[in-house]
């Protein structure tokens, strides 16, 4: 570790663990930790019943709540307002912490995070962008689930987004993406997400029929993933497997999806579980039917490092090509019948596929560990420490 100074600036606890955006973070503060002397300026939004016993870690209660002016400012795609609100307290805090003490870099956990804080000079910042800003929005607008009205708003969001975001990225010091493919210009790094499960012990419990899919499930892309799972490819599922169980955990699903979906037969809403590792035991097929939003799914790098049969989309596939192989690490599904086919295929005979769970964990134990984040960080961050 060197004797620079960085503040990393997020809206994440870094001690928390309970969504792959917060897993990110802590796996990114972490790094940062081996590289340098870390203080953190931690914008409080989501966790506000989770104390900070850091004392590097500079902890302050913000409310984000915007009037229906500010709001209107972030339609117009013509400045920063279209990605977030500068935010009155927070620009004040930031200001006053980075006069207080001489910091050698500066990392934001997302653009939005340094839009809020009012940053104006961004080539002496850092930034992990993780999702590229506009994909979400962008997917979206291509949804035919949606409102002809509504695609037309995502759109046009989404053209704003990417009209402000990327003159940002290419003005920035360096900023990190979760997915290799969006590593858009030369001052972009790829770094990759990281399991927060990744332990040796063997979780398989036995060969079963028990599908599980795990995540948090206020998020739209879970849920309408998990929802189109249900309605049509899990039917097909059960004509053929009477015997199959599908566990879905992650706290926050819509109280009218979870009583439709539990009107399906063997389908378990269970919201959050204490002992997630219970769960992996108990399940030998993870699915991950994810069809919008952005970055990598740190879900999928999660049921590998647990020994699990993995069958994604193949849009919850994208980022992981480069090191995991459809067919060998995992299986992709690239329609509602392929989904259907591959679940029987595995299912008519799980101890013959545990193949690929066991090649998945392989290659989770050689690409995606906290040891490839710091190299990553300490290569690009401070090289010449």
């Amino acid at each position: 570790m060197c004797d620079k100074n960085i503040l990393f600036v997020t809206t994440y606890n870094p001690y928390v663990q309970k969504t792959g955006a917060h897993q990110r973070t802590r796996h990114l503060f972490n790094a940062l930790k081996q590289t340098a002397h870390v203080d953190v300026l931690f914008f409080n939004l989501y966790d506000k019943d989770v104390p900070v016993t850091d004392g590097h870690v500079f902890m302050y209660d913000v409310d984000l709540e915007a009037g229906v002016l500010s709001k209107l400012k972030g339609c117009v795609p013509f400045g920063q307002n279209v990605i977030a609100l500068k935010h009155g307290r927070c620009s004040r805090i930031y200001r006053e912490m980075i006069q207080r003490r001489k910091y050698d870099v500066v990392v934001f956990r997302y653009l939005t995070t340094a839009v809020m804080c009012g940053v104006e000079n961004y080539a002496d910042v850092v930034i992990d962008i993780d999702d590229i800003p506009w994909h979400n929005y962008h997917k979206m607008a291509e949804n035919p689930s949606y409102s002809w009205i509504k695609r037309v708003y995502f759109g046009y969001k989404s053209w704003g987004i990417k009209r402000v975001a990327s003159q940002i990225m290419k003005r920035c010091r360096l900023y990190y993406t979760a997915n290799p493919q969006d590593c858009l210009t030369d001052n972009s790094r790829y770094l990759p997400n990281i399991p927060a499960i990744l332990e040796s012990q063997d979780y398989v419990s036995g060969c079963n029929k028990n599908i599980l899919f795990v995540g948090f499930m206020a998020f739209p892309p879970n849920y309408q993933g998990v929802n189109h799972f249900i309605n049509h490819i899990w039917r097909n599922v059960c004509r053929k497997h009477p015997d199959a169980h599908f566990y879905v955990v992650g706290k926050g699903t819509p109280e009218h999806l979870r009583k439709a979906w539990e009107s399906y037969p063997r389908v378990h809403v269970l919201g959050f579980v204490d002992d997630l590792k219970e769960m992996y035991r108990k399940c030998s097929v993870v699915v991950s039917p994810v069809y919008s939003g952005a970055g990598t799914n740190i879900k999928v790098l999660e049921a590998l490092a647990m020994k699990k049969i993995c069958i994604l989309s193949d849009f919850a596939f994208k980022g992981f090509d480069a090191h995991l192989t459809d067919g060998v690490d995992l299986l992709v599904a690239r329609s509602d019948s392929d989904y259907s086919v591959l679940l029987d295929k595995v299912l008519s005979d799980v101890s013959a596929c545990m193949n690929l769970a066991v090649h998945g964990y392989v290659s989770i134990r050689k690409n995606y560990t906290s040891c490839a984040v710091v190299s990553v960080i300490k290569d690009s961050l401070l090289p010449d420490c």
